[in-house]
């Protein structure tokens, strides 16, 4: 009992060195939220990879490397009705899916998943024009330009 208690005391004085540390060492203090941002941000656990396979049903699914395109997108750039939502607001948000609109939209005007055309499909819409955007800016990146880069053709 009595080393627990000596424990205690340990503990509770080295996390009190640590505040005062802190409170005069204002670089700390950054330091520690910084990382304790990036666990929040793993604690959530975003997905790294994503299959779209709700909607294929004459092309292949598509895998997208949804952890990926972290530098290069804001996460409201797809998930548009999320206002606010960051990788580190992500745990404490309900974050709607493509799917949760695009499937059977409520709304006449969403663009629904199932249409193929490049005007039509919220896909194409979204993710070719950001692609488009991107490569005139980055000739030589690897992003996709045509169907078969994110629709593969079933090996036979």
């Amino acid at each position: 009992m009595r080393k627990l208690f000596l424990m205690t005391i340990i503990v509770l004085t080295a996390m009190a060195a640590l505040v005062a540390f802190a409170g005069d060492h204002p670089e700390a203090t950054e330091a520690t939220e910084a990382t304790e941002a990036t666990e929040a941000t793993e604690a959530t656990a975003l997905p790294e990879d994503i299959t779209i396979d709700a909607c294929a049903d004459t092309k292949a699914a598509v895998e997208f490397p949804h952890k990926a395109h972290f530098e290069y997108a804001t996460c409201v750039d797809c998930h548009h009705t999320s206002e606010g939502l960051t990788a580190e607001t992500a745990a404490d948000m309900e974050v709607a899916t493509c799917m949760s609109c695009h499937l059977e939209p409520e709304e006449a005007e969403t663009p629904k998943c199932s249409e193929k055309s490049t005007k039509k499909n919220p896909y194409h819409i979204n993710c070719i024009g950001c692609h488009k955007t991107y490569l005139k800016e980055h000739e030589d990146s690897s992003a996709p330009k045509k169907c078969a880069a994110c629709h593969p053709k079933p090996a036979e």
